[in-house]
């Protein structure tokens, strides 16, 4: 199979077919060139140039060019999925092409270097049928005694999926077809291609851990294929049981040659119960996709560059991430927009559906679904991957001619969540244009020395002068700031200056401190970086207060994910925002995820934001966010997310005149539970003071009013003009335009 650009040399007589009737392969070439891709043209590999323009559904194929297109079809499946592969006509028409995108091709491209895949895709994207087409290419003609299996949701599935393979099969020209209907297996739970020996079977989960186990350990095969995960009872316990039982099966195919590997497909689920939990914990540890894996030189250096970017004890697992929104996949927003129309979805269903969101049910995201959204949306593609001769990856948002004229022209700031690096937690970098807010580059490294990894950190300020670094202060960050402390000032960088600390952050509390270390460097007394040490990095404290994890989590995120929720980009750092919950007043990651990027986000947000003496690490505090002030809320939210947030306030008002009137208490209680889950989904305006707390208690003190007025009423008293307070003609000028709005509905 001709899968990286080593592989042309096994093929002398090889062409690039750009004269092949599909077109959708030569677009996609071009953009895979377009982004900087130097293995950019295999998706139009032709081994045999005799077959160029040559029909396979031509009725008058000779012997010899059936034979030939057969031979190309078992040794480049990317001949097969260009120009035999078809598309099932439904509700008649004819079937069509199977058109490439950068979804299909690198699921295609993983599994033929058996890399564990999971492809998260919106709805109606194809995601299916993209593997649908490739068990038709193993069963028929790749693949010989061998069983596959498939494991989906429900017996509904199940039929879909086996009457969509059997059309597959049936769409190929009848050379090709090796199913006999005579002796074949023709049922709804299985296929059989007899002629090679090859079975394909399907299964649906189990309501009972017993024979959750007993169906895992069933799934002996060295190709499984298991579709929306998620959304499956006890699929952790099947899946686990399955992965355990195949080892066997992989091994002695391993030793002959032949096909194996593991796919996911599935849109995204919910991360507050087991089995979604489990799906999502499986996907946080894999490498997020990217195409400049094509570049790798061969198998083994692709392995080593999937498990340096992913996590796991041992050096990371060998399994990839390839979710890809509707615009990554050549859609329009407007063919969105129209989906969620016909799909009737809303709310979680179709965050889940069509934005690629985990969504956690009762335990909210503590940002505003609008703003979530434009964080999804502002997903981009990697523009350049750079890997340091440690093989530390990391990952760059502008192009990498550039990078260097961009990192001399601009100011950023970095941040950085530190760990142990040992398979668990990843140090995550974050590096943020102080003017566009943008994420320019991100990385996450896992696996590695400590001192070889703080060795290359050092060169980053050695290779440039214009960003400050905001290191968490805690497990191993200490040790990193104590090696830059050390490692800075030899190559002339004053650490004070690069490095976040609060001896700048408390200049007016501690003004002498401050004094000490304005003076040059050669001036200052060689113990104070020593001396000082402790006060540099961001440490964390578990209360409450400035540096406080809750206040990161509070303000700060509130503040950064409205003001940069249109510049994130990072495909990591955005799974990890969105799917952030709140449970028992704290925000934290689900469940088998992490946060780690994120909170190299929010201190990099937090220094520009709560940050003080700002000059003094050359930062121009009146270009924070210059690039976005002629930027209005429509542009930054469009008009469906802002129609969204009048809904939610139209809600919000509603819920409030009716708390206002109610007595129940019980009613009452329920009137301000539904007040604080739509409060959640507001977003808040800048400087905002708007507390829901105190509106509920105006909804309180309107009540004793009415009562009070009730009371007088009856008593023969008219105390109509001695209302005063909240809810007299006057408004007090402290309220916020949400208090006033609502108080005028009310009153």
């Amino acid at each position: 199979m001709l899968l990286f650009e080593s592989d042309w040399l096994k093929y002398p007589n090889a062409i690039i077919d750009t004269k092949t009737s599909n077109q959708s392969y030569v677009r996609l070439v071009m953009l895979y060139k377009k982004m900087g891709i130097k293995n950019h043209a295999f998706p139009l590999a032709l081994l045999n140039p005799r077959l160029q323009g040559v029909d396979p559904f031509a009725p008058d194929l000779t012997r010899e060019e059936m034979i030939m297109i057969a031979v190309e079809c078992a040794n480049n499946c990317w001949y097969y999925m260009r120009e035999v592969a078809r598309v099932p006509a439904i509700g008649g028409g004819d079937a069509t092409q199977f058109e490439g995108n950068r979804g299909n091709v690198a699921l295609f491209w993983c599994f033929f270097n058996h890399v564990m895949t999971f492809l998260i895709q919106i709805r109606q994207t194809g995601k299916s049928l993209s593997t649908d087409l490739l068990m038709s290419l193993l069963l028929n003609i790749v693949c010989e005694r061998t069983e596959i299996n498939l494991l989906t949701k429900d017996e509904i599935l199940r039929k879909t999926n086996i009457d969509r393979l059997k059309k597959c099969i049936d769409e190929l020209p009848g050379y090709l077809q090796q199913r006999n209907p005579k002796v074949d297996t023709n049922n709804s739970e299985a296929i059989t291609v007899n002629s090679r020996f090859n079975i394909y079977k399907t299964h649906v989960p189990q309501a009972s851990e017993k024979g959750a186990y007993k169906l895992g350990r069933g799934l002996t095969s060295p190709i499984m294929h298991i579709d929306e995960g998620p959304f499956q009872p006890n699929v952790k316990i099947a899946v686990g049981s399955a992965l355990a039982a195949t080892g066997a099966a992989v091994d002695k195919v391993k030793a002959n040659g032949g096909q194996y590997g593991t796919i996911f497909t599935t849109t995204a689920g919910k991360i507050d119960d087991k089995d979604g939990s489990f799906i999502y914990g499986l996907l946080q540890a894999a490498a997020i996709w990217t195409e400049r894996f094509f570049d790798a030189r061969d198998a083994e250096e692709l392995e080593h560059m999937i498990r340096k970017a992913s996590r796991g004890e041992g050096g990371g697992v060998y399994r990839v991430n390839i979710t890809l929104n509707h615009r990554q996949l050549g859609k329009t927003d407007q063919w969105l927009r129209g989906k969620i129309e016909e799909s009737t979805s809303s709310g979680d269903d179709a965050n889940r559906d069509f934005f690629n969101m985990w969504t956690a049910g009762s335990l909210t995201n503590p940002i505003p679904i609008a703003v979530l959204k434009a964080i999804s949306n502002s997903v981009k593609d990697v523009k350049h991957t750079e890997i340091s001769p440690e093989g530390y990856t990391t990952r760059w948002y502008i192009e990498e001619e550039e990078i260097e004229q961009r990192m001399l022209d601009s100011q950023f700031v970095l941040g950085m969540d530190t760990s142990n690096a040992s398979g668990g937690d990843d140090i995550s970098l974050i590096l943020v244009d102080v003017e566009t807010l943008e994420v320019v580059a991100a990385g996450t490294y896992n696996e590695t020395n400590l001192i070889t990894f703080c060795q290359w950190f050092s060169r980053w300020f050695v290779r440039w002068e214009n960003f400050t670094a905001v290191i968490e202060n805690r497990s191993t960050g200490v040790a990193v700031l104590d090696f830059l402390c050390l490692m800075l000032p030899e190559h002339g960088i004053d650490p004070f200056r690069r490095l976040f600390s609060k001896v700048v952050q408390e200049y007016d509390e501690y003004p002498e401190r401050f004094k000490e270390i304005s003076v040059p460097m050669g001036r200052r007394n060689r113990d104070v970086y020593a001396r000082l040490k402790k006060l540099f990095g961001f440490s964390t404290s578990g209360g409450s207060g400035l540096t406080s994890r809750s206040e990161l989590y509070s303000t700060t995120l509130q503040l950064a994910a409205k003001r940069a929720c249109s510049m994130v980009h990072d495909k990591a750092l955005i799974d990890q925002i969105t799917s952030l919950i709140s449970k028992n007043g704290r925000i934290d990651h689900p469940s088998g995820g992490h946060d780690d990027l994120v909170i190299g986000w929010l201190l990099v947000h937090f220094l520009l934001t709560r940050g003080k003496q700002l000059s003094f690490y050359g930062i121009d505090q009146r270009r924070i966010g210059a690039a976005l002030g002629g930027q209005t809320e429509e542009t930054i939210m469009d008009r469906e997310q802002r129609q969204e947030q009048q809904q939610v306030l139209e809600a919000m008002e509603a819920l409030y005149e009716e708390l206002s009137r109610e007595d129940n208490e019980w009613i009452i209680m329920k009137l301000e539970h539904q007040l604080r889950l739509l409060d959640k989904q507001r977003v808040a305006e800048v400087d905002e003071t708007f507390s829901l707390d105190t509106l509920i208690a105006k909804s309180r003190e309107k009540r004793r009013e009415r009562l009070r007025r009730e009371t007088n009423r009856m008593a023969g008293h008219n105390l109509s003009n001695n209302l005063h307070g909240s809810f007299s003609d006057r408004l007090p000028t402290s309220m916020s335009q949400y208090e006033r709005r609502f108080v005028r509905q009310a009153a």
